[in-house]
């Protein structure tokens, strides 16, 4: 399944999606196709995607803890189950908890990075090369997009599993 191959690598594909789009993107405004938006529109929506990136990031941590909490509540492991555990002990007990965490791990810190990288632009970028923000926005967008929906497909999992 596709999700199944996406789910071994998630912010490498992110990360080459977006830089396909922002390519695709920059030769069509090198050949004329559109023009960008003023500097002032572009940085501004630099600070927007960063605030989002950062608030995200906390309500994943959030997420993340709350996982952890339970996981170190649970009283089964891998080697002590029974058919009458709940499936949620059950998967607190799986290898698939561990790739949950490890992917809800990473989607916070290409989150972080996201924003870091977007307040480092606009703090230190020359006025010469403003304009290219507008790339960097795309890119930063598309991330977190596919960054918060990988992490609802993860609840929508999880949330299946205790039905």
């Amino acid at each position: 399944m596709i999700l199944d191959k996406y789910f071994q690598r998630p912010v490498l594909y992110d990360y080459l999606f977006s830089i396909v789009v922002g390519t695709v993107l920059y030769l069509c405004f090198y050949k004329g196709l559109f023009n960008l938006p003023k500097d002032e529109r572009s940085l501004s929506m630099t600070s927007d995607l960063a605030n989002v990136g950062l608030t995200s990031a906390g309500f994943i941590l959030t997420l993340l803890t709350v996982l952890i909490t339970f996981k170190s509540s649970s009283r089964i492991n891998k080697g002590n189950y029974s058919e009458d555990d709940s499936l949620f002990d059950l998967f607190f007990a799986s290898d698939l908890y561990f790739t949950t965490v490890r992917i809800l791990k990473n989607c916070i810190k290409s989150l972080i990075l996201i924003s870091v990288l977007g307040y480092a632009l606009k703090l230190g970028l020359p006025k010469e090369y403003l304009e290219y923000v507008f790339f960097y926005n795309v890119f930063g967008l598309i991330i977190i997009a596919l960054t918060l929906y990988r992490c609802l497909l993860i609840l929508t999992k999880i949330l299946k599993m205790q039905k």
